[in-house]
């Protein structure tokens, strides 16, 4: 298949993605999340085997790939994209290198950006697991959905990976399976104490446009643009939309990741 048209036939199966869990945006109860804390659960029982740490074994595994091409660092043979040596964060104007996108943390030095990536993300499974174990989960039997939070863990707010066990949970409640209920939960999980999606904010004035929101309101996002000008400007639609634009893209890629290795 040419290029061309591989990229109208992925669009399309992107949109219908998006329509079919979009239908269960206007239907959606209010969600229960459990605290958005960011200190240590106390009292973590770390009583899972090595197969999710070995996800995160080393910048080579699994996991690390998955998070890697979701970023757009890497290719899904594991071959780095010129992003992974530098690139500059549309959301925040910090620069990033290695796996991760380490927002500056590693300074200019590949390898410890690497390193800081993979510290970072061990770091959170303890959490991870515990959150998931909480609303009846065995992070080992959703290993899929479990990477998908460590990504958001990098990605955005530590409340939204906090928030992501509890909507895959209410996602799955609903009959949603696979990567559909993935990206309804990675949505959802962006909801703050208010019930809004909160990712970003905007200030079409001062030309100010920060976040994922900023991303999806800034005129020279014509990907963006093209694909929410139907709805109001920070409606309820326009956050869902926007959020589930740029989530799909991650899903997909972590979905493709797990597929090369089965």
């Amino acid at each position: 298949m040419n290029r061309p048209l591989l990229g109208i036939v992925w669009d399309l199966l992107s949109t219908l993605l998006l329509t079919i869990v979009g239908t269960f945006i206007a239907s959606a109860p209010s969600i229960n999340l459990l605290s958005s804390g960011v200190g240590f659960i106390s009292g973590i029982s770390a009583s899972y085997s090595g197969r999710l740490d070995s996800l995160f074994a080393n910048n080579s595994s699994v996991g690390v790939l998955a998070i890697c091409v979701a970023e757009g660092n890497c290719q899904i043979d594991g071959s780095k994209t010129k992003n992974y040596f530098q690139n500059i964060d549309p959301g925040n104007g910090l620069i990033n290198r290695g796996w991760c996108s380490d927002q500056g943390r590693g300074g200019s030095n590949l390898a410890n950006a690497d390193a800081g990536c993979l510290s970072r993300t061990k770091s959170r499974i303890p959490r991870l697991f515990e959150r998931m174990k909480r609303v009846g989960l065995n992070p080992e039997q959703h290993e899929e959905a479990f990477v998908n939070a460590a990504d958001l863990w990098n990605q955005a707010s530590p409340r939204v990976s906090d928030a992501f066990p509890t909507t895959y949970r209410a996602a799955l409640n609903r009959g949603l399976q696979g990567q559909e209920a993935i990206l309804w939960a990675r949505v959802e999980a962006f909801r703050d104490d208010s019930g809004e999606l909160s990712a970003g904010n905007i200030n079409l004035q001062r030309g100010v446009y920060i976040g994922l929101f900023g991303i999806c309101a800034n005129p020279q996002n014509t990907y963006y643009q093209t694909r929410l000008q139907t709805y109001p400007l920070m409606s309820e639609r326009w956050r869902w939309s926007c959020i589930a634009l740029d989530q799909n893209r991650r899903v997909k890629a972590i979905q493709l990741v797990f597929a090369s290795i089965q």
